[in-house]
């Protein structure tokens, strides 16, 4: 019997430990949800980044920002709902990777959220050929969330013959 007792204890333990061992996930760069566009873009330009687009989407701002210094961070976009910070989107690559050094970025992000937060779920996996182009599509999602906010890592690829186009994304944001 008290055998039985430490395997099911232990399966209890197992099945709970990575909610307790998970870090606490936070908002990048040390913001805060509802910070409104001018502080950020102030913060922005105090990093020495540069502010290189403003443009609206689905009802919301949006300020892109390049030179953050981060490794392989090519563009950041902050996502704003009535002048309140409510998305981080951080774009990551580099030009010299072909599809498989995209794969094994990709992989090495996961591995690691996933150590961070727990096991991520798929969201999305799909492949298609738009016929009329010719152009190969794939989109790979995987989701954290935690508390008030998700995190969530986007690969997407679109392929032609001779030309490609490829994006690792992390997006952060309030739920």
């Amino acid at each position: 019997m008290r055998v039985f007792r430490a395997f099911v204890l232990s399966l209890i333990l197992g099945y709970f430990a990575p909610v307790v061992d998970a870090a606490q996930m936070k908002v990048p760069f040390n913001f805060q949800w509802g910070e409104s566009e001018a502080r950020v873009e102030k913060n922005i330009v105090g990093s020495k980044a540069r502010v290189i687009e403003r443009k609206a989407v689905q009802n919301r701002q949006v300020l892109a920002a390049e030179g953050i210094p981060q490794k392989y961070l090519q563009r950041t976009l902050f996502y704003f709902s009535n002048d309140s910070l409510n998305e981080i989107e951080l774009q990551y690559g580099d030009s010299s990777w072909d599809s498989k050094q995209y794969g094994l970025f990709f992989d090495d992000v996961r591995r690691n959220v996933d150590l961070k937060y727990g096991t991520g779920k798929i969201i999305v996996r799909e492949k298609n050929r738009d016929p009329d182009s010719d152009i190969l599509h794939t989109l790979i999602g995987y989701q954290w969330t935690q508390g008030y906010m998700s995190l969530r890592l986007f690969l997407f690829t679109s392929e032609k013959t001779g030309s490609s186009h490829r994006v690792l994304s992390l997006h952060y944001k309030e739920i």
